[in-house]
C-alpha cells in the first residue's frame, strides 16, 4: 500500500504593490489579481532545496528566491509568467533577502555577513574563484558580490529604510546596528536596550523613522531609529505563551556535576506535551531545553488601516497564532489571532493594505509513519486576516477567490510530500539557533579571569587552555603551550575513564556546539524532527 501524501507547506512568502509570491518546496506560485502562475518542479530535490526566502522587485517583473541548498535564484516575471533568469550559489545559507530600489540584491547569511549582489551574475574566472576555506574566512573575498556589512554573531535579518539610505541589522548578542547604505562602513548608531536575542526587526513603511523589533525576551521594543530612543516596551509573553505548539530538541548534560542554569523558575513543575500546560517547557531529567520559554519571534510586519493608522504584526516561530499591536498607541495592547496550525509567514495582500495573506504549516503533528492523513489539510496552507484600526484580526478565507486560487495552486498533486519527506523539512529551525542553552556558553568562572602579557613561560604554564586561547587571539605567541595542554587533558580524561575535564579542572560544555549550517530540528524531545509529532 503506498504510503498517503499531503501538499507541501508554503515555506515563504512575498508580496508588491501588484502582486504576490508564495514558495512551497522547490516551487514558486505567482499570483496577480486572482491568476496564479506556477513553476512546479518534482519534489524530489526537497529537502535539500526547500526554499526559505523570497523576495519580489517593486514593480513586480522579479524576484529572487533563496533555500537550503544555497542556490540565489532570480526570476523574471512576464505576462504573469515565471522563468528563471540566473542562479548563482551563496557562499552560506540565507537568513534575509531583500531587492533594492534599482534591483540589485541584499541578502544576510545565516553566519554573519550581509552581501549586495547584482542583478545579474558577474563573470568570474573558475580558476580564480576562492575555495570554500578561504572564503569563510575572509568574506569580502566573495567574487559574486559586495561585503557590505559583518556582525561578530549571528545575523538575523536585514532592513533597508524607506528612504534607501540606511540599512538595520540585528544579531543574536543584542545588537541593532545603523549603518549607512551602500556605504555600510559607516555606522551611525547601535540601538541599545535590548535584553536578549533580537530575531525579527521591521521599519513601517508609514512610520519610516520607528523601528519594531522583538526575539527571545519578553518584550517588543518600540524605537526611533533616527535617534537611537528606545520609545516603549510591550509585553508580550502573557500573549505568546499559550499559542506554543513547537519545541527544540532538548539537549543531554553530559556532565552530571556542572550546575545547569536557568531552570529555577520551572522547580517542581513536571514536563508536559500538552502546549497550554506550564510544563510544555520543562525537560526530562537529565536534558535542558535553551532559555526563554521557547519565544523566537520570526517575523515583524506592519499594516496601515484607514485613516494612516499603522499595526505591527508579528509572530513567534512554533506557534499558531499571530498578535498585533498599533504602533502609535503609547500604552499598546496585544491582540491575538489562533490559528490551526504553526504559522509560517505572511506578507500584505496587494491593493488591500489592511489584509495579511498568512502561510501555515499544514505539515505539523503528521507522523512520519502516518498511514492516513487528514485531507482538509490541503486546504489550509494559506488564510487571509483582516487588521482592524484597534488592532483586532479577524479570519476573512471564506471570501477569498485570491486565497482559493492559491490553495489550488498548492494542492497540485505533482507536488505532494510522503510524511517521511515532510518530517525532514525542519521549518523552525532558529528555536535552537537563537536562544542561548543553560550550562553549555562558556563559563567565565571557569575559565578564569581575563590576563594580561605574562612575564614569561613559567608563568604562561599556569594558564588554562581557555587563557591560552585569548592569548593566541591577541596575537601572543603560545602555540607551543595549546597542545601540551590538549594531551594533559587526554591524559587526565584517561586516568578517570574518560571524563572530559582538563587538568585544570575544567568540565565538558556537555554538548558540540550549534553546526549554523546543518539543519536543526525543531519538536519537542531528542532527535524529533522539526514538524512532525513522534
Amino acid at each position: 500500500m503506498a504510503p498517503p501524501t499531503l501538499p507541501l507547506p508554503a515555506t515563504a512568502v512575498a508580496s508588491s504593490s501588484g502582486a504576490l509570491l508564495v514558495a512551497s518546496g522547490t516551487s514558486l506560485h505567482f499570483a496577480a489579481g486572482d491568476n496564479v502562475s506556477s513553476s512546479t518542479t518534482p519534489n524530489t530535490t526537497v529537502p535539500a532545496g526547500l526554499v526559505r526566502k523570497v523576495a519580489l522587485s517593486a514593480d513586480g517583473k522579479l524576484a529572487v528566491s533563496a533555500g537550503d541548498d544555497k542556490h540565489l535564484t532570480v526570476w523574471n516575471i512576464e505576462d504573469g509568467k515565471l522563468s528563471v533568469r540566473s542562479t548563482r550559489q551563496t557562499a552560506k545559507k540565507v537568513a534575509s533577502i531583500d531587492f533594492t530600489a534599482d534591483n540589485q540584491i541584499v541578502v544576510t547569511d545565516k553566519v554573519a555577513d550581509v552581501y549586495l549582489y547584482p542583478l545579474d551574475p558577474r563573470d568570474v574566472d573558475a580558476e580564480k574563484r576562492p575555495k570554500g576555506f578561504l572564503l569563510a574566512a575572509d568574506p569580502s573575498l566573495n567574487p559574486d558580490a559586495d561585503l557590505l556589512l559583518g556582525h561578530v554573531s549571528v545575523v538575523s535579518q536585514h532592513v533597508l529604510t524607506p528612504d534607501g539610505k540606511h540599512i538595520i541589522t540585528a544579531d543574536r548578542d543584542e545588537h541593532i546596528r545603523v549603518s549607512r547604505f551602500p556605504k555600510a562602513y559607516v555606522i551611525e548608531r547601535y540601538l541599545f536596550g535590548s535584553e536578549g536575542f533580537v530575531s525579527a526587526i521591521h521599519v513601517p513603511a508609514s512610520r519610516p523613522n520607528v523601528l519594531l523589533s522583538a526575539g527571545g525576551e519578553s518584550t517588543l521594543q518600540v524605537w526611533d531609529w533616527t535617534s537611537g530612543s528606545l520609545l516603549r516596551r510591550v509585553e508580550i509573553w502573557p500573549a505568546v505563551l499559550p499559542h506554543r505548539r513547537v519545541r527544540p530538541p532538548a539537549r543531554r548534560v553530559k556532565n552530571k556535576h556542572r550546575k545547569v542554569v536557568g531552570s529555577s523558575a520551572l522547580a517542581g513543575i513536571a514536563p508536559s506535551d500538552d502546549p497550554t500546560n506550564e510544563g510544555f517547557y520543562v525537560a526530562v531529567e537529565g536534558s535542558v531545553y535553551p532559555l526563554g520559554q521557547g519565544v523566537c519571534v520570526e517575523q515583524i510586519g506592519s499594516v496601515t488601516v484607514g485613516d494612516n493608522t499603522a499595526v505591527g504584526v508579528f509572530f513567534s516561530e512554533g506557534c499558531a497564532a499571530l498578535h498585533s499591536i498599533v504602533v502609535d498607541a503609547e500604552n499598546p495592547v496585544v491582540e491575538t489571532l489562533a490559528l490551526p496550525y504553526p504559522v509560517l509567514g505572511f506578507t500584505t495582500v496587494p491593493s488591500q493594505p489592511s489584509q495579511l495573506l498568512v502561510t501555515l504549516d499544514t505539515s505539523f503533528g503528521v507522523a512520519k509513519t502516518a498511514t492516513e492523513i487528514d485531507a482538509a489539510r490541503a486546504t489550509s496552507s494559506v488564510v487571509l486576516v483582516d487588521v482592524a484600526a484597534d488592532g483586532k484580526m479577524s479570519d476573512n478565507t471564506a471570501s477569498s477567490s485570491l486565497v482559493a486560487s492559491l490553495r489550488a495552486a498548492l494542492s497540485d498533486p505533482s507536488l505532494d510530500a510522503t510524511p517521511t519527506t515532510l518530517s525532514q523539512l525542519a521549518l523552525f529551525p532558529n528555536l535552537s539557533l537563537f536562544p542561548r542553552w543553560p550550562g553549555f556558553e562558556e563559563d567565565e568562572e571557569l575559565a578564569g579571569p581575563a590576563v594580561n602579557t605574562p612575564e614569561g613561560k613559567a608563568e604562561l604554564e599556569t594558564l588554562n587552555s581557555r587563557q591560552l586561547g585569548r592569548l593566541k587571539a591577541r596575537g601572543e605567541d603560545v602555540q607551543d603551550l595549546l597542545p601540551k595542554k590538549k594531551k594533559r587533558r587526554g591524559r587526565k580524561g584517561a586516568a578517570v575513564g574518560g571524563d572530559d575535564a582538563d587538568a585544570e579542572g575544567e568540565p565538558d560544555e556537555g554538548s558540540a556546539p550549534v553546526d549554523l549550517e546543518a539543519p536543526t530540528h525543531a519538536a519537542g524531545g531528542e532527535d524529533v524532527a522539526a514538524n512532525v509529532t513522534a
